[in-house]
């Protein structure tokens, strides 16, 4: 691929932590949505999407599946603002970007927020959290837990499953943030006590970006059907009424979209989200070596808090962030610049995605080709 077609986004491989490359089977279904969304072929494709969402994410009947066009801090926004009331708190353990964000929504919402700053990349402080739910229940009315599953700017898996049975000893409400973890890594609403789930089309479901799903359990819309919204496109009351009457959205969504990551989810089911995690693992493996082979070094976590889908390296001295992006993307690769406060000093790959063992191998090949040119300079 000469450096002129490798400009073309289009013929870029993409090893960043979303937007992902697409199978034959999701790029045939995003061109082929040439119906409305008040069609009847329209409700059956959300009708089988929704039960398929619950199934990848372990919603049992109690939970509701919704779909909000937009990112998946839309569908983030949509649940603190529709099923949070008025003089909730919110303990937030923080630990990277997407925890903060959280803070930053509740915020925008004036909804009262406990952080919990755990330190960047650091593990949950559970101790902290269960000490907050005790001092929170005893003082408040709605009390929940808000927290990242993959908190992506540090590629740490929080503990889920461990915060959501502290939640339910103390009879706290726990929101997770799925975004770069639903369809990869072990997660089961039902089983781990979560009461909210967001996630994104554009990750590891392995579709376009640009649908927000969210999961929430019919009590709490329940709870929420006779009060005054905080919002009207993002009210999550109004989508489930209309999707709960005639399997519909409220308003316009992104038919093409919503087509599309029908069919990823169904490509999800017929392997099993355990596959496609053990995949990641093993191109995360492949690339770690090859990396490390290279000379470049990795942040590293704990085994059972290391996200499958994500590598962090370090950007090497002798090239920088911005010429290791510019000759990498020229020799057709995509990489992901790291968050504060890892900006500049190291860059992210994902491994999500259709891709080859020929884009790996590929992209360490352009990696090798960047060092080699550096040292001769």
């Amino acid at each position: 691929m000469t450096p002129e077609a490798a400009g073309d986004a289009a013929d870029l491989v993409m090893l960043c932590p979303g937007p992902v490359m697409l199978s034959p089977g999701v790029r045939a279904a995003l061109a082929s949505g040439g119906f409305g969304h008040r069609d009847e072929r329209f409700s059956r494709v959300l009708a089988r999407l929704r039960a398929n969402c619950a199934r990848v994410l372990g919603a049992d009947e109690d939970y509701s599946v919704l779909f909000v066009t937009g990112p998946a801090t839309a569908g983030i926004e949509a649940a603190c603002a529709s099923l949070l009331p008025p003089g909730s708190v919110v303990i937030v353990p923080v630990n990277g970007t997407f925890g903060q964000r959280i803070v930053d929504i509740l915020a925008v919402h004036r909804i009262r927020c406990i952080t919990i700053d755990c330190g960047f990349g650091q593990p949950v402080d559970l101790s902290s959290v269960e000490q907050a739910m005790i001092e929170c229940r005893g003082a408040s009315g709605f009390v929940a837990v808000a927290m990242t599953h993959h908190e992506t700017s540090a590629g740490v898996l929080n503990p889920v499953a461990a915060v959501g049975a502290l939640a339910r000893r103390h009879g706290v409400t726990t929101f997770v943030d799925a975004t770069s973890s639903a369809g990869a890594e072990d997660l089961d609403l039902a089983r781990d006590h979560v009461d909210v789930c967001i996630t994104a089309s554009g990750k590891c479901l392995h579709s376009a970006p640009g649908i927000a799903i969210v999961a929430a359990r019919r009590e709490l819309l329940a709870a929420r059907a006779s009060a005054e919204p905080r919002s009207y496109a993002l009210d999550l009351v109004r989508h489930h009424r209309q999707i709960e009457s005639n399997s519909q959205t409220p308003f316009t969504p992104a038919v093409p979209l919503i087509i599309a990551l029908d069919r990823a989810v169904e490509e999800l089911l017929a392997v099993g989200v355990a596959t496609r995690r053990a995949q990641y693992l093993r191109r995360r493996a492949y690339l770690e070596a090859g990396l490390r082979r290279l000379g470049l070094s990795l942040l590293r976590h704990p085994a059972e808090s290391a996200a499958c889908s994500i590598l962090t390296v370090a950007v090497p001295e002798a090239v920088g962030f911005e010429a290791l992006f510019r000759e990498v993307r020229k020799r057709g690769y995509l990489v992901y610049g790291a968050k504060p406060p890892l900006d500049r000093r190291y860059f992210q790959v994902g491994v999500m995605g259709e891709l080859s063992d020929e884009n790996l191998a590929g992209f360490l090949a352009a990696v090798e080709s960047v060092l080699a040119g550096a040292a001769a300079a």
